[in-house]
């Protein structure tokens, strides 16, 4: 492991942890981000030699959460297959029920990202385009979209298909410290992704967004970590 620069295991473990308050077996570390458990003893141990986790009596657990916040969001984001595109002119909060319902009827794991997902635990500005994440094709044309041939700047959804491991995600007990019930409406990507959407993003107040994000899931992690 270089502590500059992460491979796609080293993310997926390390964000795991981090979103994680509780501490976490190395099996169960495992099953959650689709990494051979051999290969999630290598990372963790490299992780312990930097200083960022550690293993307890009860699993491993993050260290220091600003430092591996801060880490996790200038590393490689996930691998994309396909960026697909639509647009809708329903209002933002219902095309993103559409997409959820389409993706329950495909039975495709979906989730929401950058500033729609932001808004949801963090709000800070006024959000536009909705960025999903999917782990497979999304027929948005069935539920009333129009594919964008041009630019994604000039579609209202952007959906980038690649695999999801299943247990990378907003854990819903930390979006509620952060947001409310309301946080638990949709499902919602890790928060490093979702941090990491908003700085790739032209939006206004980016640094302030992403500061307000990162203070919010710290707060809400340490105040479950205390309890678990």
């Amino acid at each position: 492991m270089s502590e500059d620069k992460l491979s796609r295991a080293e993310v997926a473990v390390l964000s795991f942890l981090l979103g994680s308050p509780a501490a976490q077996r190395q099996v169960g570390i495992a099953e959650a981000t689709g990494v051979t458990q051999a290969r999630v003893s290598q990372i963790l141990a490299a992780a312990d030699a930097f200083g960022w986790t550690e293993r307890g009596p009860d699993g491993w657990q993050v260290r220091r959460p600003r430092e591996l916040f801060e880490r996790l969001v200038a590393a490689r984001p996930p691998k994309v297959d396909v960026v697909e595109s639509w647009y809708s002119l329903d209002t933002m909060q219902r095309q993103i029920e559409l997409a959820l319902e389409q993706a329950s009827d495909q039975q495709v794991s979906l989730q929401v990202c950058g500033d729609w997902a932001a808004d949801r635990v963090a709000p800070w500005r006024i959000p536009d385009i909705v960025y999903l994440h999917a782990d497979g094709h999304l027929d948005l044309q069935a539920a009333g979209f129009v594919p964008v041939e041009t630019s994604p700047a000039d579609a209202t959804i952007v959906v980038n298909v690649g695999k999801l491991a299943p247990g990378l995600r907003l854990d819903p007990a930390i979006a509620t410290a952060m947001g409310g019930p309301p946080a638990q409406a949709w499902p919602l990507a890790p928060i490093t992704e979702i941090a990491r959407h908003l700085l790739t993003g032209n939006g206004p107040d980016t640094a302030e967004a992403v500061a307000e994000l990162e203070q919010r899931f710290l707060a809400a992690r340490s105040e479950l970590e205390r309890v678990a």
